[in-house]
């Protein structure tokens, strides 16, 4: 004859059951050799794979491709350190690396090129087009072609004597690269503090190691820590 279940004690008036509590096992850390694996792959192969897709997007015929696959490179990356240690300062420092290796390497590259090849060619301004940045400022970047007719790779430039609508027609003196690799840019860009950003280039893909380096060390100092208590304990 099976066995009849115990009723529960009533509870008093008024008083309200208190709700189970469930006990969840503690995660897992990763091991140490799963946290150096990861650290020495993120700090390394990332910062230098988005650096090289960055300069390769210096070039307008690759700059979406390339400037896509950079972005898709650097959320790897800070997936990667969320896995090496996801608090405290390191995701934040990861992100503004990425941001600058994202922004800086291009532009430093096409200053470079055009302020030691660059030639001056007149071109005629044959269209115009309106952009509105975020903080609502209105740009403008302007089709042109030589007035000599020969071929203009990127025929497009933005700067002195692009400013609206009616520059349609007009002619402007623009650096051109006979290489052909950087679009036109204005002769009055400000190219020594552009080309300064050479120096930032390099400096960041180093950066973004010793950021993935010091938070590697600090997670597997941790796990040290307990890991000690835990045998002494």
């Amino acid at each position: 004859m099976a066995r009849r279940k115990k009723p529960k004690r009533p509870l008093a008036e008024g008083a309200v059951r208190p709700p189970k509590q469930i006990r969840r096992r503690p995660a897992r850390a990763p091991a140490p050799r799963t946290i150096r694996r990861t650290a020495w792959l993120t700090g390394l192969v990332t910062p230098l794979l988005m650096l090289g897709l960055v300069l390769l997007a210096s070039n307008p015929d690759y700059q979406v491709p390339c400037m896509v696959a950079a972005l898709l490179v650097l959320a790897a990356g800070l997936i990667g350190i969320g896995f090496v240690r996801s608090r405290g300062w390191v995701i934040a420092s990861a992100v503004l690396v990425g941001v600058l290796l994202m922004t800086v390497p291009a532009a430093a590259l096409r200053a470079q090129l055009i302020s030691h090849r660059g030639v001056r060619t007149e071109v005629e301004i044959t269209a115009t087009h309106r952009a509105k940045s975020r903080n609502g400022a209105v740009n403008w970047n302007c089709d042109i072609r030589r007035v000599d007719g020969r071929p203009l790779p990127h025929a497009r430039f933005a700067g002195s004597g692009c400013s609206g609508r009616d520059s349609v027609g007009r002619t402007a003196e623009v650096l051109v690269d006979p290489a052909g690799w950087a679009p036109p840019a204005s002769p009055y860009e400000d190219f020594p503090l552009l080309r300064a950003g050479l120096w930032l280039s390099g400096a960041l893909p180093p950066l973004w190691g010793l950021v993935v380096h010091a938070a590697a060390r600090r997670t597997l100092r941790e796990a040290g820590g307990r890991g000690g208590r835990n045998r002494g304990g």
